[in-house]
């Protein structure tokens, strides 16, 4: 990888000398691919989960040469149509990038779509011009995914995002669907990750779920304040600029700790600082800012679309910024909300978009950098 204009690197493509600590984690992913163990990663979103993925799967040459790797995101599907879909191009995709004799043996193994694969004119190579309305009978092509899969020449690594959406899809067997199949698998290791921390333990601890007791849990907290200035005063030095620890930190409380906005922060920060300057105060502010007025439209679009109960719950929320309780007294009188079954019902919407999350006992705004933008209209700014 070639070294990058600005160290601060966005995206999940990371090598692993601008990506921070994580080190245990990492070792501890390898040694349960390596001894077939399958892995749900938990975290709040944007934390970092899919860069430790891509970092520990793409660290390590033994994993890079003997397994066979797919990603996929399931975050935006809505059924398991869609799941399939997705799976199906996200194993396309890869393999035409790294194997043609496995790309056709993938596009034989799908009988039942067979036909609606198209080839690029000038290269003979597969095209896929699947759409998801081809899927007739998803249960079906899913089998002979996973039995592609199963006759692989190398194992597998698959990791799929935000597994925990396929607990709201229609249909009612997914989940035991799923877990039949990998099962049945002897050639395939999976890493689920996902976001929603309660649904996600619900449905692996339960024993009352197909996945229950199927996997190891690995739970992402923020990364500590020291080691992450180290890690960026690190970064400015290598590039003969100079960095305050107190704007860092400033910025760590500020975001609760979330990689992404740190790692934006930093980024426009960098981008602010000349080469043997010094790193101003102003300049991390500066680039929160940005972030914000980037943001603004659709926040305040955000704001529009949702009702007046809702809002009010939002707004409170954002300024408490951790709440244990919304449908106490206490909460509803400090902040003038309507009645306790008001607050519960617009609580439920707000989860169900994911404006809101609850982590084990404690709801806050899934977006940090929203609750500094809601507090910059409605209550006492954070900037």
């Amino acid at each position: 990888m070639a070294e990058p204009r600005n160290p601060f690197i966005l995206g999940h493509r990371i090598s692993r000398p601008y990506f921070c600590d994580r080190f245990d984690e990492e070792k501890n992913l390898i040694t349960s691919i390596r001894n077939g163990r399958n892995t749900v990663l938990i975290s709040p979103r944007r934390m970092g989960k899919t860069s430790l993925v891509y970092v520990a799967l793409h660290n390590s040459p033994e994993i890079e040469n003997e397994y066979l790797t797919f990603f996929f995101d399931i975050l935006q599907t809505n059924s398991l149509a869609e799941f399939t879909f997705l799976l199906g191009k996200a194993i396309f995709d890869r393999l035409r990038s790294k194997s043609e004799s496995g790309l056709r043996k993938f596009l034989a193994a799908l009988r039942s779509i067979k036909g609606t694969f198209g080839f690029d004119p000038f290269s003979g190579t597969p095209t896929f011009n699947l759409q998801i309305g081809d899927l007739q009978n998803p249960e079906f092509t899913l089998e002979e995914i996973f039995h592609f899969l199963e006759m692989s020449e190398k194992p597998v690594i698959m990791v799929i995002d935000e597994f925990q959406q396929i607990a709201k899809y229609p249909e009612k067997n997914v989940e035991a669907l799923l877990r039949t199949h990998i099962q049945q698998m002897s050639n395939a290791t999976f890493i689920f990750s996902g976001s929603e921390q309660s649904l996600l333990q619900e449905m692996f601890v339960s024993s009352k779920r197909p996945f229950y007791n199927s996997s190891e849990l690995m739970h992402l907290g923020a990364i500590p304040k020291d080691i992450y200035s180290a890690f960026a005063l690190d970064l400015f030095s290598n590039r003969n600029r100079i960095l305050d620890p107190a704007p860092v930190g400033w910025a760590f409380d500020l975001f609760d700790g979330n990689t992404f906005y740190l790692q934006r922060t930093m980024n426009g920060a960098f981008a602010d600082t000349d080469e043997g300057e010094t790193c101003s105060e102003e300049s991390v502010r500066r680039s929160v800012k940005g972030m914000l007025a980037a943001n603004e439209v659709m926040y305040r679009e955000i704001l529009s679309n949702i009702s007046i109960s809702q809002k009010a719950l939002l707004l409170a929320v954002a300024k408490d910024r951790n709440v244990r309780n919304p449908t106490s007294s206490a909460f509803i009188k400090r902040h003038s909300l309507p009645s306790a079954s008001s607050v519960q019902s617009a609580l439920g919407i707000l989860l169900k978009n994911g404006l809101i999350v609850k982590e084990y006992d404690t709801y806050r705004l899934n977006d940090p950098l929203l609750r500094i933008f809601i507090n910059g209209l409605y209550s006492t700014p954070e900037l």
